[in-house]
């Protein structure tokens, strides 16, 4: 699942999102490197609980050998730890066995409640990821040496319980199983029986303030004991067990349910669903915290009683009302969460393409605005910006015709209604008329003969040219003098030469345009265009012409790659 979020995550951030490709590469390697992490870690942790794990597995393995995968599922797994394991799970010669089946529950013994986290992982991953269904804490009052041992082991199973719920990622019902002698019969002559409470809801999370609920399912238990009395006749054996259970349902809600259910501690509070008590354990011993507390309340010290012969029953009735979660299977899990994923990824997406068609939309609405904005006499400004908004039109049909690209699709495209627009302001330019292409200005009404010194008075003569050249600032300038045939060729054309370069520098100063952007030439008398046998037409060839030189075309482009 890490491994198909963050391929996602690069699907989005590389094809859809609006962001720079030196961001997206940045946030790819810091993506690469967390799932390699994630995925490197959890493999160990893995295949570490493997390894711590082995024996337990095995054990489990071998206990359900006969039970199909199915079953180990939905058949209720409790781990079993505290005090007297070896009473609990030893049946025959293997003393040393860890699971057993059998009254109705998987029972996996922990021998130290520390291991609950790691073996707690190791059954998840047996049962394809089903948690254990509860963990039942087994309690021998008479194999403790005082009530502050007992405490600081409840403490320890609290606190290891804490860290397993916490590793597990799920809460899990808690149990206590207090296995105490209360009569010296032996159990095989009147048989062994649980009194005890077993709920599907949370029992009591403060020992000393029981709820009226609670505190009517211990009565419950009590009365139990004095109905068996009555039914008995009065038996002094019945009588004796019922008494004692009392005093060790007393004891239990003081000195066991305080330390795993006090708020005041650090680890978090044990959720107990059941607790159950049975007269069976092992051998009675005057100095343990409950024959203490008995002595200390009544002055009676029970008398001492033999151990149980093993095995002892394990606390089935007391798991009877176990809650029942919701399981679903991991391959299931697995397949909602990539729809999860799926869903956040398409969103993300669809965030995303909007955003890129704002964009679009955007910089094609600028483009227009700009094109609209420029009078018609720049006709380069405007040229400039319909070379943009075609561009722009190539794009939007492009598009159209190899498909939209996925970071705008996603329903989010809109592209398809600006070609309307985009073709009307495409078809509203209409290119200036051209400039003049010639100026001819009368030699005679600028120089004098055989002058290249411009009269005093001959400049209006050349407003005209002025004017022109103004009004196309970016057209080169060509000044070419001309003479007729009188006189020397030689000295025509060096007059031709200089009567330019006088107009020249005349167009210079008036108009401020840069002197490189002219060019003169003289031409004599090799290029008359009219007869230089009459007086007239000698006239008409002593001329200067003032020619604006059409630069190349610029053609707008039919087509431009569209913009990434």
């Amino acid at each position: 699942m890490v491994i198909f979020s963050a391929v996602l995550a690069l699907a989005v951030l590389f094809l859809i999102l609006p962001v720079s490709r030196g961001v997206a590469w940045t946030v790819a390697v810091g993506i690469a490197l967390l799932t390699l992490a994630a995925v490197a870690l959890r493999t160990l942790q893995r295949n570490r609980a493997r390894e711590q794990s082995a024996h337990v597995l095995a054990a489990l393995g071998t206990a359900t050998a006969d039970l199909p995968v199915s079953l180990r599922t939905r058949m209720p797994l409790a781990l079993v730890t505290g005090d007297s394991l070896v009473q609990l799970f030893n049946r025959g010669a293997d003393e040393e066995r860890l699971a057993h089946i059998g009254d109705g529950a998987i029972w996996l013994r922990v021998n130290n409640p520390r291991d609950l986290p790691r073996i707690g992982v190791a059954v998840k991953q047996w049962r394809d990821g089903r948690a254990p269904d509860g963990i039942v804490l087994s309690i021998s009052p008479a194999l403790h040496a005082s009530e502050d041992a007992l405490t600081q082991a409840l403490r320890v199973a609290r606190q290891a319980v804490s860290d397993t719920s916490r590793m597990l990622g799920t809460g899990l019902p808690g149990y206590i199983a207090i296995y105490q002698r209360l009569t010296a019969t032996p159990a095989a002559a009147v048989g062994l029986q649980w009194y005890g409470v077993s709920s599907t809801t949370r029992l009591t999370d403060a020992p000393k303030e029981v709820p009226p609920g609670d505190a009517h399912r211990f009565e419950a238990v009590m009365q139990a004991a004095e109905s068996q009395v009555h039914q008995a006749g009065g038996d002094p054996v019945a009588a004796a067990r019922a008494a004692a259970l009392a005093s060790v349902i007393g004891w239990t809600q003081r000195v066991v349910l305080g330390p795993l259910t006090d708020r005041s501690q650090p680890a978090t509070p044990w959720a107990l669903f059941g607790l159950g008590w049975i007269d069976c354990g092992p051998a009675s011993d005057p100095r343990s915290p409950w024959a203490t507390d008995v002595h200390a309340r009544s002055g009676i010290m029970p008398p001492p009683m033999d151990a149980s012969p093993a095995p002892w029953p394990l606390p089935q009735p007391v798991i009877e009302a176990m809650p029942r979660r919701l399981w679903v299977s991991p391959r299931l899990a697995a397949f909602a969460h990539a729809i999860a994923l799926l869903a956040c990824a398409g969103a993300v997406a669809i965030w995303g393409s909007a955003k890129n068609n704002q964009t679009l939309l955007t910089y094609i609405g600028a483009d227009l605005g700009r094109f609209s904005m420029i009078p018609a006499e720049h006709d380069t400004a405007r040229r400039d910006a319909l070379k943009a908004i075609v561009a722009d039109r190539d794009q939007i049909d492009y598009y159209a015709r190899l498909g939209v690209p996925m970071r705008l699709s996603f329903g989010m495209y809109r592209g398809t209604l600006l070609m309307p627009v985009l073709n009307d302001a495409i078809a509203s330019y209409q290119a200036p008329p051209p400039p003049p292409a010639v100026v001819t200005l009368d030699s005679m009404s600028l120089f004098d003969s055989g002058s290249a010194q411009l009269k005093p008075g001959s400049t209006r003569a050349v407003v005209g040219a002025l004017e022109m050249i103004k009004a196309h600032p970016d057209k080169r300038i060509l000044v070419a003098g001309y003479t007729d045939n009188v006189g020397n060729a030689n000295s025509n054309l060096k007059l031709s030469m200089a009567r330019a370069g006088a107009v020249r520098d005349w167009l210079v100063e008036a108009s401020g345009i840069p002197v490189m952007q002219f060019a003169i030439q003289g031409y004599g008398d090799t290029r008359p265009i009219a007869d230089n046998g009459t007086d007239a037409g000698r006239a008409k060839n002593r001329r200067v012409e003032i020619t604006l030189v059409p630069e190349a075309p610029k053609d707008v482009p039919a087509e431009r790659s569209p913009r990434t």
